[in-house]
């Protein structure tokens, strides 16, 4: 909302809310059951969710030219940035998978799949959604 471009705005929240309904199907699928740890978290979803999907949508809306030129550009920006923080979260999330602590263990499991939900929706879901609807943004420029 920030960026005072309403379809942006909208595309990230269903990219979030998509990791949100994908990390809790997948918890449920993994025969998890609500309790202190999962609802702690299920809590802390948003959080983690929100990082990919607003470096490409502001980088997106900072970029010059017609849909194309802007997808291009933010994915030549940020791209490489974006990807490399996703394999160090995930890398950073399985050594606890192997915890005796359950907390730790699903904390794991939890991250893995929140980072990994994350960036597939951030780069296959926002952005292709960008890339179809082909909304033009106006151009921004200098206000004294």
């Amino acid at each position: 909302i920030s960026t005072r471009v309403f379809h942006l705005a909208l595309f990230a929240s269903i990219s979030i809310m998509s990791v949100l309904a994908s990390v809790v199907g997948t918890m449920v699928m993994l025969g998890w059951t609500l309790g202190s740890i999962e609802s702690t978290l299920i809590g802390i979803i948003a959080g983690f969710s929100v990082d990919y999907v607003v470096h490409l949508a502001h980088a997106y809306e900072i970029a010059k030219g017609d849909t194309y030129d802007r997808i291009t550009e933010a994915f030549s920006d940020l791209g490489i940035s974006v990807f490399n923080g996703m394999i160090t979260s995930v890398a950073a999330s399985i050594p606890l998978f192997f915890c005796q602590l359950q907390f730790f263990a699903k904390f794991g499991t939890f991250l893995c799949l929140t980072i990994a939900y994350s960036w597939i929706f951030a780069n296959f879901g926002f952005m292709t959604l960008l890339a179809q609807l082909k909304i033009p943004l106006k151009e921004k420029g200098c206000r004294l």
